[in-house]
């Protein structure tokens, strides 16, 4: 096998520091200050001239986007900070911050973003200020390999304020006909002072065993289609696939091209079939999947594994999506998604059919969840009933946070009749052996109403049973999950305890956890309360994860209301925590998992 690391330059091509992705990434300056003595002007120096001289202490401030430097009153900080800042007024609220070492802040004489440095700290060296990725393109070698090359942008900043950009070579695909390399530009390392950072190396390293580890990229530089023409994959149209779609989701170059080596006919479905199914299957793929290491053919198959609803076996962009041309006619005059594709694929595969008005009311109620409904009941009928009910309720908006609505002035949203509240409704109704199959039991004509009629009755019949029955279980299970209790940013989370905690979660936030009692106790799901920490006692969210993909199926507040954004940065922090093992210091205290761009920096 040929060694490709010697054909790929680690030289960047001219032009990328100013291609416009590069430039409007790299948003942040560097900002260095230090101590110093001036003298003291003040009016008791003016007025006698024989005062003796007096200094006083102030700081020095350099920006390296202006390139100017000025003087700004000294301000004491904690140790992390190096024990001093300088004091800096906000012009729009003309208050007084104080400003330290690692802060980013405006740079007081031009006004840009800048990141804050001590000049002891930078030293003779340099910090950097901003970083950015960007990706390359180029043909290589007489067989033609297209080449991809990630490279690392960092805007550096030197104890004098000068800036400059440094760009690195980090990782390089080489694709060939049927295989792909991957090169490496850099390494984990670790010091017992720094921690874990980055090492970049001195030239290519070339492994035997790799994974896909660039990820997303919202273009690439020097990609075009007389390059693609020039290469070993003239028909793969990865140009048209960098370029097709103009959605905030980035684009997985190397996933593609690796799916295009397996499978040639993609490019049938990416010019004459639904091009962002496509897209969403990627990224889903992508951030979903768990890729092994990969040896020097690279498991090409892989990239089949998980997209298994798309039919391979032929050429038409119809078939391979289970569609016809009159319905995929339809779906690109939509402009369907991923999601919009499944439902219609799915209520087609169970004798249903949407039309395109279906498909338009599905697009307005939005949601993964409408893809519930399909084998719960009549699909289209549920979609259009759906939409009635919201019309009865849109006196307030149900995504909107209860103290948001308080400050803004708004109404407290009340109970919403989405996807979850009708098929908790149905799954009550089951149990409390209703007749589905009478349409005025499943359709009802207030929906919310009926709901919370079927739950009470529902939750009557079992409160009690269930309260004596799974008492045991609860405590083994709360012990099991005792792990994952977890507090920041002024929310914490707990498992549930007992049903009668789980009931009165159902009765303070008006939906049906205490439902998922059994369920919890056995194992099947985990249920979690989170807290106001300034609360602990009052219900706020309700969320249940599913520990075999350590995955949040739903997190819902009052009436089945959607997360706020504080709500779903705490769950993101506390999931990338759970996933990085749920690790504790000596002291009993969560360890988040360290980012790399942090490491980086």
């Amino acid at each position: 096998m040929e060694r490709v690391a010697k054909l790929v330059s680690r030289k960047p091509p001219e032009g990328l520091t100013d291609w416009a992705p590069v430039r409007d990434a790299l948003e942040l300056w560097g900002l260095v200050y230090e101590a110093v003595w001036i003298p003291d002007r003040g009016l008791e120096q003016i007025l006698d001239e024989w005062a003796p001289p007096r200094k006083r202490k102030m700081v020095e401030i350099r920006c390296s986007c202006c390139g100017e430097s000025r003087i700004m009153p000294w301000g004491k900080t904690d140790e992390r900070h190096g024990g001093y800042g300088f004091l800096q007024e906000d012009k729009e609220t003309c208050e007084t911050a104080l400003v330290g070492s690692g802060d980013k802040s405006v740079c007081p004489i031009c006004g840009a973003p800048v990141r804050v440095r001590r000049a002891a700290e930078v030293g003779n060296g340099y910090f950097v200020a901003d970083e950015t990725r960007a990706m390359s393109a180029s043909v290589e070698g007489l067989d033609r390999y297209l080449v991809l090359t990630g490279w690392t942008i960092q805007r550096r900043v030197y104890r004098n304020a000068r800036a400059e950009l440094t760009v690195l070579p980090a990782e390089a695909y080489v694709f060939a006909r049927e295989y792909c390399r991957k090169l490496m530009g850099w390494r984990n390392s670790y010091s017992g002072n720094a921690g874990y950072f980055i090492t970049y190396l001195r030239a290519w390293s070339e492994p035997e065993k790799w994974h896909e580890s660039w990820g997303g990229a919202g273009g690439i530089f020097g990609l075009t289609p007389q390059l693609v023409a020039e290469s070993c994959l003239p028909n793969c149209k990865l140009d048209v696939y960098m370029e097709m779609f103009h959605s905030e989701k980035p684009k997985y170059p190397v996933l593609y091209l690796r799916l295009y080596q397996c499978r040639p006919n993609v490019e049938n479905l990416l010019l004459g079939g639904l091009p962002m199914v496509l897209d969403d299957l990627l990224y889903e793929v992508y951030h979903g999947y768990r890729w092994p290491e990969a040896n020097i053919h690279g498991n090409i198959s892989m990239a089949l594994a998980p997209m298994t609803e798309l039919r391979w076996n032929t050429l038409a962009p119809s078939r391979m999506l289970g569609l016809t041309r009159e319905e995929l006619r339809l779906g690109r005059e939509q402009c369907w998604g991923l999601f919009l594709w499944r439902l219609f694929v799915r209520t087609k595969a169970q004798g249903e059919r949407l039309t395109g008005e279906d498909m338009r009311n599905a697009a307005l109620l939005g949601g993964q969840n409408l893809l519930e409904l399909i084998g719960q009941g009549p699909v289209p009928k549920s979609i259009r009933y759906l939409l009635k009910q919201q019309e009865c309720y849109d006196w307030a908006d149900p995504y909107v946070a209860e103290e948001d609505c308080e400050e803004l002035g708004e109404p407290v949203p009340g109970a919403y009749a989405d996807v979850t509240t009708l098929l908790d409704y149905w799954r009550a109704c089951q149990t409390l052996g209703r007749n589905l199959d009478d349409a005025q039991v499943r359709f009802p004509r207030d929906l919310i109403d009926a709901h919370d009629r079927a739950l009470d009755q529902l939750r009557k019949q079992e409160n009690a049973a269930k309260v004596k029955t799974l008492a045991g279980r609860f405590r083994i299970r709360r012990r099991q999950l005792a792990k994952y209790i977890f507090e920041a940013d002024g929310l914490k989370i707990i498992p549930a305890g007992s049903q009668r905690e789980l009931q009165a979660e159902a009765d303070t936030l008006h939906h049906c956890v205490w439902t998922y009692g059994q369920s919890h106790a056995e194992g099947r799901t985990a249920i979690f309360f989170i807290r106001r920490t300034v609360e602990p006692g009052k219900p706020y969210y309700t969320l249940e994860l599913d520990e075999k993909t350590l995955t949040v199926r739903q997190n819902r507040g009052l009436r089945n209301c959607a997360k706020t954004a504080a709500v779903q940065a705490f769950e993101d922090l506390w999931l990338s925590w759970v996933r990085a093992g749920a690790r504790r210091d000596e002291r009993g205290r969560p360890v988040l998992p360290e980012k790399k761009e942090a490491r980086s920096a």
